[in-house]
């Protein structure tokens, strides 16, 4: 299985502030293939060859290019929110990471397998060694412990050598508050999250498209769940769907014998939620 990990592709540099925009204007502006390996790329974009590097693997890894060209999402994102000042594009961002265990296996990994609320680095790092390991992955061990304390670095900045307002300038997924720091630990946030149900509705017809009907059990646990990813309990899940199904009416929640079941149409329109609420 460690053919389809992604580990410490981003060099050690976390997702910053920019970076999506830049990465799509670049893009846009040479309309060559080579955008980021060409002799100009620092001159394109603005920075050092080790991040043109990093900003590619973002870019890959949100699902907003592919094969250096932009996506439906990408383009998506770019017409509706361009500098990434919603918080609801940061949501969509995140959830793309955290669903995307081949591109960003940390980050799928700490949302979707790690269950110890309250730890250290050091602490995820061994956990998320002896998940690689059981699946046979055979790489630097010292790569995939910068890779998880780059990723918790990314969505919870401390300070160390940085101010902590200079690291939350360059970590736009912190602002989810996801993930706290405090005391020299990492803690995963339980509490209520601002994410628009026009982003959980779209995940939802986006990771179940063919499906009329999801169990409960399917967003909590499975495998294209988005519950694990924004940290959201059974209780809270269901309040959230009851509000997707009072605005949308291609969206019903049944119960059965105390067993819940989302019914949902099936859309051709991929952006039907997200082009609501980019609209108002």
């Amino acid at each position: 299985m460690s053919n389809i990990f992604t580990i410490g592709r981003h060099g050690s540099f976390q997702l910053r502030y920019g970076w999506i925009t830049k990465g799509i204007q670049a893009i846009q502006a040479n309309k060559i293939s080579d955008v980021f390996t060409s002799d100009d790329a620092t001159v394109n974009l603005g920075v050092g060859k080790n991040m043109v590097a990093a900003i590619r693997y973002w870019l890959i890894a949100t699902e907003v290019t592919d094969n250096d060209s932009i996506t439906e999402f990408g383009k998506f994102l770019n017409d509706k929110d361009a500098y990434l000042e919603d918080d609801a594009s940061l949501w969509l961002l995140h959830l793309t990471l955290a669903q995307n265990k081949k591109l960003a296996t940390s980050i799928y990994w700490l949302f979707n397998h790690f269950h110890q609320n309250e730890f250290t680095a050091e602490e995820a790092g061994s956990a998320f060694l002896s998940y690689a390991r059981e699946n046979n992955w055979k790489g630097s061990e010292k790569t995939l412990r910068m890779d998880i304390q780059v990723i918790l670095r990314m969505y919870a900045p401390h300070k160390s050598v940085k101010t902590q307002i200079e690291d939350m300038l360059e970590s736009p997924l912190s602002l989810l508050g996801l993930i706290k720091y405090f005391d020299g630990k990492y803690r995963f946030s339980f509490s209520s999250k601002n994410t628009p149900i026009e982003v959980i509705a779209h995940n939802i017809n986006d990771k179940f498209k063919d499906s009329k009907t999801v169990s409960i059990q399917d967003l909590m646990y499975g495998d294209n769940a988005f519950a694990p990813a924004l940290k959201i309990r059974e209780d809270e899940l269901i309040a959230i769907l009851e509000r997707i199904t009072q605005e949308y009416e291609d969206y019903h929640l049944r119960e059965d014998a105390g067993i819940f079941q989302l019914h949902k149409g099936i859309t051709t329109d991929a952006y039907k939620y997200l082009e609501k609420y980019y609209a108002a």
